[in-house]
């Protein structure tokens, strides 16, 4: 894996557009911490402000670390923020994996931003030359996760414990 990540600042999609994330999104971001349906695969609080406040924190430590993060996206049309999804450095197994993050919003769901930002993720992973695959963290019971990876061509690979919590290792390889 090629490190530090490239920043993905001002990358853009038909949609979507891709920033830094910062404390300042403490108040948008809150709408994913409110919501109990959103946070239920996570080791987040609800409604906690500082769980929100860690997650974003976890963000910016991974970026001064090793350049890799989420990343606030934004509808291009309005500004409004949407969600954050990124590529995120992960050791799995014991081995260094470049993984696409994605949670949005739950106004947000259901509108193909997420597809739309893994897919801008997978390809700048490759233009990048970042590493050799991506590979998404899912949880068994995270059905909508599964459809993202499912369209941004990876296929489930194996099953793991990461951080703790079961999870399912979905890859995309670059040929």
């Amino acid at each position: 894996m090629r490190k530090p990540i490239p920043s993905m600042e001002g990358l853009t999609t038909e949609r979507l557009i891709f920033r830094h994330t910062s404390l300042d999104d403490l108040s948008w971001w809150m709408g994913y911490i409110n919501s109990a349906e959103a946070v239920r695969f996570m080791s987040l609080t609800v409604g906690s402000e500082a769980s929100c406040r860690e997650f974003i924190q976890r963000s910016l430590d991974r970026r001064a670390q090793d350049g890799s993060g989420l990343n606030a996206i934004m509808a291009r049309a309005s500004g409004e923020p949407l969600g954050m999804i990124g590529l995120l450095t992960q050791v799995v197994d014991g081995v260094d994996e470049l993984e696409i993050g994605y949670h949005l919003i739950p106004s947000a769901w259901g509108k193909g931003y997420a597809t739309e930002a893994a897919v801008a993720c997978k390809e700048f992973a490759r233009k990048h030359q970042c590493a050799t695959s991506v590979i998404s963290l899912i949880d068994h019971e995270n059905s909508a996760s599964q459809a993202v990876a499912k369209r941004n061509g990876m296929t489930y690979e194996k099953d793991t414990v990461h951080r703790g919590t079961p999870a399912m290792v979905w890859r995309y390889r670059f040929d």
